[in-house]
């Protein structure tokens, strides 16, 4: 069976996901997570958690997304999750297949995945199923399936156009900020994924991004947003 076609047990999904089986249990009851009862089990499609739960990390509250970034061993702040060659502030590209290209081009530059084609190549199948704009200018692609055949460490790509590409968002708006997460496996993945969206909760923080005039605002931004402790107080941000 084809890895994202595997169906899961409560157990093995708690493992995957590194939640207790209870609160798996009543995440399903309650519609939160997309599952089926057989008899008194439920059981859990691979691939209906991974899109459901990417596509819905984005829209949490600070109360939920605090909540998934607890529960990492190993957190690392943002502002070392990226680093001035992964950041590029004035992308000439076009339209939506020459950006994600560009982004994947200096994913590979930077050693993070092996194949900027490939990497291309996937993310362009999640923006064909659904976009990953989110409104306000902004917009985080990243593969349906992330993986280590794909990323070799965590990082984020954070990359800017000045006009803006037309990339299907839900306000309409073209996006300027393109933040790309690399995550060499699901769980990290959404950590990632739940770590940015909380960033940009932070809209007078997020503003700050797009009038940057260099990489290094980009990251003085990153510390500045570390600095105000917008994630939970119990979190250890060790390298």
């Amino acid at each position: 069976m084809a890895e994202n076609k595997k169906v899961m047990t409560t157990k093995e999904l708690a493992e995957y996901i590194k939640l207790n089986e209870k609160t798996i249990i009543k995440m399903a009851q309650n519609g939160e997570l997309p599952g089926k009862k057989v008899g008194n089990q439920w059981r859990f499609h691979l691939e209906a958690i991974d899109n459901y739960l990417q596509e819905n990390i984005i829209t949490s509250s600070n109360d939920d997304l605090d909540s998934l970034i607890r529960t990492a061993e190993r957190i690392i702040p943002l502002s070392r999750l990226t680093s001035p060659e992964l950041i590029a502030l004035d992308l000439q590209s076009q339209n939506r297949e020459e950006i994600l290209l560009a982004i994947a081009k200096i994913a590979q530059g930077a050693g993070l995945t092996p194949s900027a084609q490939v990497l291309y190549e996937e993310l362009l199948k999640r923006e064909e199923m659904l976009s990953t704009a989110v409104g306000d200018g902004i917009a985080l692609p990243h593969p349906r399936h992330p993986s280590k055949e794909l990323f070799q460490k965590p990082n984020i790509v954070i990359c800017r156009s000045e006009k803006g590409i037309p990339f299907g968002a839900p306000d309409n708006k073209k996006v300027q900020l393109f933040f790309m997460i690399c995550a060499p496996d699901i769980c990290v993945h959404l950590r990632l994924l739940a770590k940015v969206s909380k960033v940009l909760n932070q809209k007078e923080v997020v503003k700050k991004f797009f009038p940057a005039n260099s990489n290094t605002e980009i990251l003085k931004v990153l510390l500045e947003i570390e600095r105000e402790g917008i994630y939970p107080i119990q979190q250890q941000l060790i390298s």
